[in-house]
C-alpha cells in the first residue's frame, strides 16, 4: 500500500513512541533492511498498530509497505455500579470474544480490578488518551467433585 494513503489516528500523532523504542526498530531496520514490526489497519485505511514501522517507512522515504488488515475493540465499563465509564482496550487474543455483561479483569491506577462490561465497540481512534489494556477474562471456577 502506498504509505501516503495510511490514515492516522490522532491519539498516535499525540504520543509518539519512546526514544530507546525507535532507535531499537531503526537498528533493526538498517541491519535486515526490514521493518521489524506490522503495519495493521482497519477497513477503512487507519493505522491501528505498527506506528514505529510506519514512522520508519516515512523516514527512510518508502513509497509502499505491506500491510495487514485487522480490528481493535474497546470495552466500556466501570469500577463500581453507577460508577463513571472508563475504556479499555481488548488484547488481540480477546477480539470478537467479549459480549456484555462479560466479567473481565483489568488494569487500573491502583491495581487488578475486575468490571462488567457495559459496552463493546469497534476502535475508531475517538479516544483522547492511549487506552488501558483489558488483561484477561477471570476463569471459570470448578466445582468440588
Amino acid at each position: 500500500m502506498k504509505i501516503d494513503d495510511i490514515k492516522i489516528f490522532s491519539c498516535f500523532e499525540a504520543h509518539p513512541p519512546k526514544q530507546e523504542k525507535m532507535e531499537s526498530k531503526e537498528q533493526y531496520f538498517r541491519e535486515t533492511g526490514c521493518l521489524q514490526s506490522e503495519i495493521i489497519l482497519d477497513g477503512a485505511g487507519n493505522l491501528i498498530d505498527g506506528y514505529t514501522s510506519y514512522l520508519l517507512a516515512k523516514a527512510h522515504g518508502l513509497v509502499s509497505v505491506p500491510v495487514r488488515y485487522g480490528r481493535r475493540q474497546i470495552i466500556r465499563a466501570s469500577h463500581r455500579r453507577g460508577g463513571k465509564m472508563y475504556a479499555w482496550e481488548l488484547p488481540g487474543l480477546l477480539v470478537g470474544r467479549v459480549s456484555v455483561g462479560e466479567k473481565l479483569i483489568v488494569g487500573t491506577s491502583r491495581g487488578l480490578r475486575t468490571v462488567t462490561v457495559a459496552a463493546v465497540e469497534e476502535y475508531a481512534g475517538q479516544e483522547p488518551e492511549p487506552l488501558r489494556m483489558a488483561i484477561r477474562k477471570p476463569r471459570a471456577r470448578r466445582e468440588a467433585a
